[in-house]
Formats: C-alpha cells, sequence, structure tokens
C-alpha cells in the first residue's frame, strides 16, 4: 500500500509569528505577577515604605513596548505636603524576535539605595528577591501561555 502526501501551504511563518506571540503574551503575564511580587516585597523589612511613591513606581516593560503603568504617583504626601508622581517614556528595547524578554524595573532615582542598601541603611532588595525567589512561578505562567496554542 502507498500513498502520497501534497502540501499546499507551508505554514511554518504562521506557526512561528503564533510561538512568538504567545510568548509575548506569556512575558506580559510574568511581568504583571513581577510587579505583584515586588509590590510585596518593597513592604517587608525592613520596610522603606513612606509616601508609596517607589511602590507605585514599580513597572514592567515586554522588548518593543511601553512600561505599564505609564505613570505613577504616591500614596500621600511628602514632608512638604506635595504628592509626587513620575512617568515612564519610549519603550523597552527591541532585541529581534529572536529574544523576547520583560524587564522589571523602576525609574525613581532613590531606587537603588533602597534596594542595595547604604552605610546606614539595610538592603531590601525588593526587586531580586521578587524573582528570584519565584522564577519557577513566572516560568510557568509564559509555559501556560505557550500550551493554548
Amino acid at each position: 500500500m502507498s500513498f502520497t502526501v501534497k502540501i499546499e501551504e507551508d505554514n511554518t511563518e504562521k506557526i512561528k509569528n503564533a510561538v512568538h506571540d504567545s510568548i509575548l503574551e506569556g512575558l506580559d503575564a510574568a511581568g504583571v505577577q513581577a510587579v505583584s511580587l515586588a509590590t510585596v516585597e518593597i513592604q517587608k523589612e525592613p520596610q522603606r515604605v513612606d509616601t508609596g511613591l517607589l511602590k507605585n513606581s514599580i513597572a514592567y516593560a515586554v522588548v518593543g513596548k511601553s512600561a505599564i503603568p505609564s505613570t505613577y504617583s504616591a500614596d500621600s504626601p511628602d514632608k512638604d505636603g506635595n504628592v509626587r508622581t513620575g512617568s515612564y517614556s519610549g519603550t523597552a528595547p527591541d532585541e529581534g524576535p529572536d529574544k523576547p524578554y520583560v524587564m522589571i524595573g523602576t525609574n525613581v532615582e532613590y531606587a537603588v539605595y533602597v534596594h542595595e542598601g547604604t552605610s546606614r541603611m539595610k538592603a531590601n532588595r525588593f526587586l531580586k528577591n521578587a524573582i528570584d525567589e519565584n522564577k519557577s512561578e513566572l516560568r510557568e505562567i509564559v509555559v501556560k501561555e505557550l500550551q493554548k496554542l
């Protein structure tokens, strides 16, 4: 018994694009979760939440896209009675379709001192801890998105 297979159309590019889009969707969902985890971490000891500006500034951006959230503000006024605000502009650098990624971070100028500590202040590694302690959960979010294909 013999048979013939005839391929009418090559869908390789469609499949590659669908996989890439699913990865980006998964990274977007992982970014949302990572921001949530970092927001919880920053409120742990040694706590560094005064006005809430740093906590509310934690954002993520998927390759080639803008940061989410794009703007943020403090929960309460600073010592001068001002409610500070901030924003993100631009997009995460585009590294090409073979290298999708998500960036997690903050642009608040004093974030590095809170995260790394100083000679007078113990470090609160809210970003590092959120990612390191939850790598498998964040990876699983991306995998679940791919399984929807």
